[in-house]
């Protein structure tokens, strides 16, 4: 099962951004890939008007940050991914690699405060957390909680030995125009490609404003 990598000839930051924008055009089924552009290894990652936090400097990778790629999508609805891109070698060749990838959709509720998904691994040990009556709505909501928990897992790869590793973060923020839900992931490698996950995202995003009415 591949893993979204990129070798010799390939190893440079606007393949990348490129096939990640052709990803999630056809992830989401988009007529045209979404704007996805690169910015340094050195910047906050945050361009103007972005709703995403500026960048951890420690990316809990075991490789530097070669640079992020920032994607803005208008449709199926707006939302906003930054990866990281991180850089090695496969054998004598530079490679890119896929880092963590964090996102930002705009929800149409409101929160008074934050939320955030525990970090507890197992089923019923860790629901929502924050303002009691938003917790209360979310945590009946089992079938948004198992995605939500699938969504963000602390390691993920094709198996025991090629494994990637992250905090777990998903937030549900204030926003003068709502609330700002914030997922931090991994892509996953498919039986003939990698997935960026966008669906889930969004699948997540249109649970949370069901849940809160």
């Amino acid at each position: 099962m591949p893993a979204a990598i990129w070798t010799g000839r390939n190893a440079y930051p606007e393949r990348v951004a490129a096939d990640m924008a052709a990803a999630l055009r056809d992830e989401l089924g988009l007529a045209e890939p979404p704007s996805a552009v690169t910015l340094p290894a050195e910047s906050a990652g945050v361009p103007a008007g972005s709703l995403l936090p500026p960048r951890e400097r420690f990316s809990g990778m075991p490789a530097p940050t070669y640079c992020l790629v920032h994607v803005d999508s208008p449709a199926p609805r707006g939302f906003e991914l930054r990866a990281s891109v991180m850089s090695g070698r496969s054998g004598f060749r530079r490679s890119l690699g896929l880092g963590p990838l964090l996102y930002a959709v705009l929800l149409t509720t409101r929160v008074p405060s934050r939320i955030e998904l525990g970090l507890g691994p197992t089923r019923g040990s860790s629901p929502w957390e924050g303002d009691a009556t938003i917790t209360d709505r979310l945590n009946r909501d089992a079938q948004l909680l198992d995605l939500a928990r699938t969504l963000t897992p602390a390691t993920a790869g094709p198996d025991r030995h090629h494994t990637w590793q992250v905090p777990r973060r998903l937030t549900i923020d204030p926003h003068p125009h709502g609330a700002v839900l914030l997922v931090q992931t991994l892509h996953r490698p498919t039986a003939h490609a990698w997935s960026l996950g966008a669906p889930l995202v969004l699948d997540v995003a249109a649970g949370i404003e069901t849940a809160l009415g």
